[in-house]
């Protein structure tokens, strides 16, 4: 059973809000010390919240930053404003966001609606770059908040005093920084959402979750900054990232999708497993197999998804439904020769049909990961393996005299051999396929090095 872990209280959180291109992003980049959340000089680039732990001396927060807030009547604009107003509600501490330049009608708009959590809501004005500035806040203090700090993200001005503020109000409300134990990498397991754009990974992601997080609509290009969550499945914590969807390079025209799409690429560093979702509907395509392999190359888990499959299978007999399937999951084999040993689903993401099953075979996945075998009993198996099938090196010298595993996720072997020079490569595919088979590697990408001892 899946358990979200987002509707439990996991550290104090700190929510960035203000209306579209104050600077909230730049603001989260330099409380965080990093370049986390895309900044941009259009508006409305931040749609889904983008989380992150930040340590302010001994206390550990989750600062959230948010979409911003506006007026506009798009179907995406009216999705963020009322992710940012329910992110208000559910935060412990409010910063919102205003301009230098003064107070317009959309940021009124909002703060009349926030009036309501006013003991939780420090007023920061940003871009407040010089003294003559921060001496004409009059019409800012006219709003009424007790708590009002003049700051300029960009050059980092007044910074200090802002993470005061948030100490101290951390601190008054009680909060001491130990409800959120510090985990070490190995005991989560790290799940990185790629595709295309429009194949349903955001909805997956809500579905593991189990609620609403990542914005869901029907044009593609809607997620941009990587979101994720947390939740439990069989004992297990698991950490979930949704990306932006990767096109080609000469599809990516605009300078927001392609730091976007550079995020989802860089994802795959810090994954355990990638998850692949690719639209039953409409097939596999080069981009697909691109993903593919750059996950491959860097010997992360991968398990190929394809989604949408109640909409391609909709008015067909259960028959006529697994004949489809073979034939796609033999075309999917097809056209992804390298990865013959990835577990290969079919999902709906929408109904939750078939993602138990894609659980427990992350489960799967990502034990064959971290899986170490003993260099004895795997130079046993080396004997036999070479009884079987001798190297091809006639009237030649040419041994392999031990093996050890040298890493695991990605998992790694090294054979030393007494000539490297007249080693077979070739025969490091037998050796693969029989570590597959004998020591159950067989749903991971493997490394074979093979050196001169």
């Amino acid at each position: 059973m899946i358990s979200s872990l987002n509707t439990e209280k996991r550290s104090f959180q700190v929510g960035i809000l203000g209306r579209p291109n104050v600077g909230k992003s730049t603001l989260f980049n330099r409380l965080l010390g990093q370049h986390r959340a895309i900044t941009h000089a259009a508006p409305g680039v931040t749609r889904d919240a983008v989380e992150a732990r930040i340590r302010i001396r001994d206390l550990e927060l989750m600062l959230v930053d948010t979409g911003g807030y506006n007026q506009e009547p798009g179907t995406i604009e009216r999705q963020v404003a009322a992710k940012s107003t329910l992110i208000a509600e559910e935060c412990d501490l409010i910063l919102l966001v205003v301009e230098a330049g003064g107070v317009n009608s959309e940021d009124l708009d909002f703060i009349q609606r926030l009036r309501r959590y006013a003991d939780k809501l420090i007023l920061v004005v940003n871009k407040v770059d010089s003294e003559n500035q921060a001496m004409n806040l009059g019409e800012f203090y006219a709003l009424g908040f007790d708590r009002l700090i003049a700051v300029s993200a960009a050059h980092g001005r007044n910074i200090d005093s802002l993470k005061d503020s948030i100490y101290e109000y951390a601190a008054l409300s009680g909060y001491t920084g130990t409800e959120t134990p510090g985990k070490q990498r190995s005991s989560t397991i790290h799940l990185t959402i790629l595709g295309k754009p429009n194949t349903g990974k955001s909805t997956l992601l809500n579905r593991f979750l189990r609620t609403e997080k990542s914005l869901v609509t029907e044009i593609p290009g809607t997620t941009r900054d990587p979101v994720e969550g947390h939740f439990h499945y069989r004992g297990h914590e698991l950490e979930v990232v949704d990306t932006a969807g990767i096109r080609r390079k000469s599809k990516v025209k605009e300078a927001v999708e392609y730091y976007s799409v550079n995020r989802s690429i860089k994802s795959i560093e810090e994954a355990d497993v990638v998850l692949l979702v690719i639209d039953a509907v409409d097939g596999i395509s080069d981009q697909d197999k691109k993903i593919a392999s750059l996950a491959a190359r860097r010997g992360r888990g991968i398990i190929l998804i394809l989604n949408k499959w109640d909409k391609l299978v909709e008015g067909k007999g259960k028959s006529h439904a697994e004949q489809l399937w073979r034939e796609l999951l033999d075309r999917t084999r097809f056209l992804f020769p390298t990865l013959s040993y990835a577990p290969c689903l079919r999902i709906s993401a929408v109904s939750g049909w078939g993602v138990s099953r894609l659980l427990d075979t992350v489960l799967v996945v990502f034990e064959q990961l971290q899986r170490t075998i003993a260099t004895p009993r795997l130079n046993q198996l080396l004997h036999n393996w070479i009884s079987e099938y001798a190297l091809p090196v006639r009237g030649r010298n040419v041994k392999i005299r031990y093996a050890t595993q040298t890493g695991v996720n990605p998992v790694r072997f090294l054979f030393f051999v007494n000539n490297l020079r007249g080693y077979p490569r070739r025969y490091n595919q037998y050796l693969s396929g029989r570590i597959r088979r004998d020591l159950g590697f067989d749903r991971i990408p493997l490394f074979i090095d093979v050196r001169e001892s």
